[in-house]
């Protein structure tokens, strides 16, 4: 009896053994041991994810290759954690598209846990003016040490914040003048768009990143000077050996040695642009993406959502649209009546909107009117921060029609701007695992101060984790906890792939641009006052911080509100991924961005 039981618990313990092994042996199948070893840059979080099957483990959420140094923060609190006391599943969409309020939140307070910023409850009192209760809001202490212990935003009362550039003339309220424009949908179509081009030899290539041999009368006359700065580029069908070719490119065109005298099939790559399909961009070249080998072309390229909250970013704004206008499908673009601070503001970007600004990116611009502030925001404001991405993602993707499951979503605040080409290969390419981030190029009040290392944010997936997953909320896709999702477990199994995270770029190949600050001395004053209630110490609240002489001298320096001065790398105009293009195209026009406008002492005694 006694070695019956042995019998029974080896069994079971084999049994156990020969699952994991399974297990294991599908996800190292799926992720290249020897390749996730051998990178530059080694995603080993990707690995350590998997042993969540057996083991539950508290997640910590992955860190850039080179830490954040110097203000601003890298990643917020709200991107990389839930808080305390908060629960998302309480955030629910009651009414869909006939519910102008959108979004409810019904967060359940836990009586033991300390507000300090609530007020003790008392007997009421007979106070028809509401003087004691105004009295006891400003003696409100705030909890954090480095906050004004005074009052409130003394100097900042809250009023209706007016225009930046005010103008004599009268303009009509842009909320008379919507009508419907927050209720209307979008139908995605399909991208008709000649991506690639099969060759006479039968290599299928993508166009821009494929050398094209010239026309027959024009081969003899190419400059000589002008070949050779050009180097030894071959035209496409020309043979080229095995052993000139990168092994990765090996790998994904060439899976038996030809015969001898057999002319190779192949794509020539230009300068940037790597794979058997010349599809591939430098920024993902060099990522840490685990299937480079099983990428492949669509046959119908992928729709992309970009999704922004919008404040005064409208600089960047015209850029991002720019840049992107011919990869992203749709814009989902969220602006609210209250600053995130909670105080009333003009809808700027909607008087935009309808006075013709955007007429060249109007047809792909959905626009999301968020007028209600949320509970609780006032005096935790991330609760405000959150919201704001929950609400526009919930509400902008209940009103788009038409879409499929592995459409891409793409969540960006206004100061982060996607490369084109990145975001071109997640909508032409099959093979991909999800969710992505993107490494980012970090700037400071200008692309003239250049911060060290990059910001990596979790910024997309497809349509379908972001339901089944993430229950269309864009905030729990910026948390990076995606593996601690009730649905994560259900979802790999009906797509049948391992989710595992890359990020698009590297430290150094960036894939984007985050400038922080990047604003006049007007736009960061007003940036300070609209500040949420929750990013201690809250700068806005300090008289002298909001100085416009004070702050044009923060330009001048690169230091920060803190009076600290980080170091900055040296940068130039001319270097690559210096500015979005069209930034640099149109070089007047954003000069007090990609030059320090006060680096002479003249400039900064007339300003």
């Amino acid at each position: 009896m006694k070695m019956r039981r042995h019998r029974v618990f080896l069994l079971c313990t084999v049994g156990l053994c020969v699952i994991s092994f399974l297990h294991y042996y599908k996800a190292l199948h799926y992720v290249s041991l020897l390749r996730e070893l051998s990178a530059p840059y080694p995603n080993i979080k990707s690995f350590i994810m998997v042993t969540g099957f057996f083991w539950r483990e508290r997640a910590t959420p992955m860190a850039s290759a080179v830490p954040e140094e110097g203000p601003p923060p890298a990643l917020r609190p709200s991107d990389t954690k839930p808080r305390g006391g908060e629960d998302m599943e309480d955030v629910r969409m009651p009414g869909g598209l006939g519910d102008p309020g959108g979004l409810v939140m019904e967060a359940e307070e836990d009586p033991q846990v300390p507000r300090p910023w609530g007020r003790p409850e008392e007997p009421p009192h007979g106070d028809p003016d509401g003087t004691q209760e105004q009295n006891e809001r400003l003696e409100l202490t705030p909890w954090h040490p480095n906050h004004p212990a005074a009052r409130l935003r003394q100097e900042a009362p809250h009023v209706v914040v007016e225009e930046l550039d005010p103008t004599t003339a009268p303009t009509p309220d842009p909320i008379e003048s919507m009508g419907d424009l927050h209720h209307r949908t979008h139908h995605l179509q399909n991208d008709h768009t000649s991506y690639f081009v099969r060759t006479k030899a039968g290599a299928l290539c993508y166009r821009k990143g494929t050398e094209v041999a010239p026309p027959p009368g024009q081969a003899k006359a190419v400059n000589p000077t002008a070949a050779a700065n050009h180097g030894q580029r071959q035209l496409l069908q020309q043979p080229i050996q095995p052993q000139q070719q990168h092994p990765e490119e090996q790998a994904g065109t060439l899976h038996a040695k030809p015969k001898r005298g057999k002319r190779l099939v192949k794509c020539v790559c230009r300068p940037g642009w790597h794979g058997p399909y010349c599809g591939v961009p430098t920024m993902v070249y060099h990522s840490n993406l685990p299937t480079k080998e099983r990428l492949t072309p669509r046959e119908t390229p992928r729709r992309i959502i970009n999704a922004i909250n919008v404040n005064h970013e409208f600089d960047l704004l015209h850029v991002r649209f720019h840049e992107l206008v011919d990869t992203v499908d749709l814009f989902l673009v969220c602006e609210s009546n209250f600053t995130a601070y909670g105080d009333r503001r003009p809808l700027r970007f909607l008087r935009r909107l309808l006075n013709g600004t955007y007429d060249y990116i109007r047809h792909k611009i959905l626009y999301v009117f968020l007028d209600h502030f949320p509970d609780g925001g006032r005096q935790d404001g991330w609760i405000a921060d959150d919201y704001l991405r929950t609400f526009l993602t919930r509400n902008g993707m209940s009103r788009v029609a038409g879409i499929r499951p592995d459409d891409v979503f793409l969540i960006n605040d206004a100061d982060e701007i996607p490369a084109r080409e990145g975001i071109l290969f997640l909508k032409l390419f099959d093979g991909w695992t999800e969710p992505f981030a993107i490494h980012m190029r970090k700037s400071l009040y200008g692309f003239f101060w250049k911060q060290l290392g990059s910001l990596e944010v979790v910024s997309g997936c497809t349509v379908g984790m972001l339901r089944d997953v993430y229950d269309n909320d864009g905030i729990r896709l910026r948390r990076r906890e995606y593996y601690t999702m009730p649905g994560f477990r259900k979802y790999e199994n009906d797509t049948g792939h391992i989710l595992v995270q890359w990020s698009l770029g590297s430290p150094f190949h960036f894939a984007g641009w985050h400038c922080s600050w990047c604003f006049s001395p007007e736009g960061i004053h007003f940036k300070l006052i609209s500040a949420q209630n929750g990013d201690f110490p809250r700068w806005g609240d300090y008289e002298d911080k909001r100085d416009l002489k004070y702050i044009r001298d923060l330009i001048r320096t690169g230091g920060w509100f803190d009076g600290s001065v980080q170091e900055y790398p040296p940068s130039d105009p001319k270097e690559h991924m210096y500015a979005p293009k069209y930034m640099l195209d149109h070089y007047e026009q954003y000069r007090y961005l990609l030059e320090n406008p006060y680096i002479s002492p003249t400039n900064l005694n007339g300003g």
